[in-house]
């Protein structure tokens, strides 16, 4: 069968790697892409779900991160540092700090970083097939790579992954654990970078966090407060999200055996392959869920009018599904033009930093395990898979593999 050859599954059971989104659901996105709704704290919102206006919220300064934070509509223990970090300011302030940040991840900087991304792949695939199956792909492959990887970037020893990964997990809590919780994780986390800048001042190294401190101590670019959030937030966000998705994608490539053969006989494919993972597959908890925006002023958004000071809900993962921007949105095709549109990465000022680093470790691990494991399989049923819950980032619990 050719690639793109499947037809979509029934709407109301379509998962994409784990997320099913009701087709009532998706039907109610369609028809009013800007609604009021009561937010998951209770709060009068606005929900954006249309693609051409989930942009304009991501892109436009009356859509505000920075108000959304004064609002207290950011839901996460880091958003009570005593100063906001980089993800909750504008511009100019934001630009100030990403500026800093951005050369590390630039396309001549991540396709240096190629190479050892690939040998980092390949040391885990051989240890994996050493140990025969069945394996939990989360913890050979999923996790540890981007973990090593964004390590290397910052400069943090890979042995200290399993304190930080604990740290990080509840952090990104939204009810998994208690509030008390991951608050102690937060400041375990912070002041776990705070020693290694503290360590570097000492001994200094080629890293990125190097790079800010010397920001900081000789070009006073940025305060001590936003350094430790800056070291924090590239740490937390340099894994999670890209260890989640290369898990559920997988579980959707494995899920469509057309494409997943397609995939296998060009591997060419597999810059395209990541796009249309990256489309098709949510990490969010809600099948609404997106970024956080709240109005500065009145603001007109497809002929509704929000009022000054609301918050706004932009459904990228909505905006991924809409029909105006993707033709036959259900449908999983490798070969589907446009599919690097999403908005997966977000949009405007605040788009990913690290959104080619992200493409590039989901390209290298999909291509490099469907080479070495020509058998992979799941080893339980689909549904048997479980997913955790309470989080702003939902993942597989384990991936449990054969071949």
């Amino acid at each position: 069968m050719t690639a793109g050859a499947r037809g979509p599954a029934p709407a109301a059971t379509r998962s994409y790697g784990g997320y099913a989104v009701p087709a009532e659901v998706r039907k109610m996105w369609r028809q009013a892409p800007v609604r009021e709704v009561t937010a998951p704290d209770g709060r009068r919102a606005w929900l954006v779900t249309g693609m051409e206006h989930v942009r304009t919220v991501l892109s436009d300064p009356r859509f505000s991160r920075a108000e959304a934070r004064r609002l207290g509509a950011v839901i996460a223990a880091a958003a009570i540092f005593s100063q906001p970090g980089m993800l909750d300011l504008d511009p100019p302030e934001h630009s100030r700090l990403r500026r800093l940040v951005a050369p590390a991840f630039s396309a001549r900087r991540v396709r240096a970083l190629r190479p050892r991304i690939q040998q980092i792949t390949g040391e885990l695939l051989a240890l994996l097939a050493d140990s025969g199956p069945p394996a939990d792909l989360n913890e050979r492959l999923c996790f540890p790579l981007p973990i090593a990887v964004i390590c290397e970037i910052l400069g943090v020893p890979y042995a200290d992954r399993d304190r930080f990964r604990g740290w990080s997990e509840r952090v990104m809590s939204t009810s998994a654990y208690p509030p008390e919780e991951a608050m102690g994780a937060l400041s375990s986390l912070t002041g776990y970078i705070a020693g290694l800048i503290a360590a570097k001042r000492r001994d200094p190294d080629a890293s990125l966090l190097q790079d800010l401190i010397t920001a900081r101590d000789e070009q006073d670019r940025l305060s001590e407060d936003e350094l430790v959030h800056v070291g924090f937030g590239l740490l937390v966000a340099g894994h999670e999200t890209t260890a989640n998705m290369l898990g559920k994608g997988l579980v959707a490539l494995l899920d469509h055996p057309d494409q997943l053969a397609a995939l296998r006989a060009d591997p060419s494919l597999a810059p395209a392959a990541v796009e249309e993972v990256l489309r098709c597959v949510t990490l969010g908890s809600r099948p609404a869920g997106g970024l956080v925006r709240a109005t500065t002023c009145e603001a007109e958004l497809g002929g509704v009018t929000i009022p000054a000071h609301s918050v706004v809900l932009a459904s990228t993962p909505a905006a991924n599904l809409d029909p105006s921007a993707f033709p036959d949105p259900d449908r999983f095709d490798l070969t589907r033009p446009g599919a690097d549109g999403h908005v997966t990465f977000g949009h405007g000022p605040h788009h990913c930093l690290g959104a080619q680093l992200a493409r590039m470790e989901l390209e290298v691990a999909f291509t490099s395990l469907l080479a070495a494991f020509p058998g992979l399989k799941l080893a339980v049923p689909p549904e048997e898979l479980t997913y955790t819950g309470g989080m702003l980032i939902t993942g597989l619990r384990t991936l449990p593999v054969t071949w």
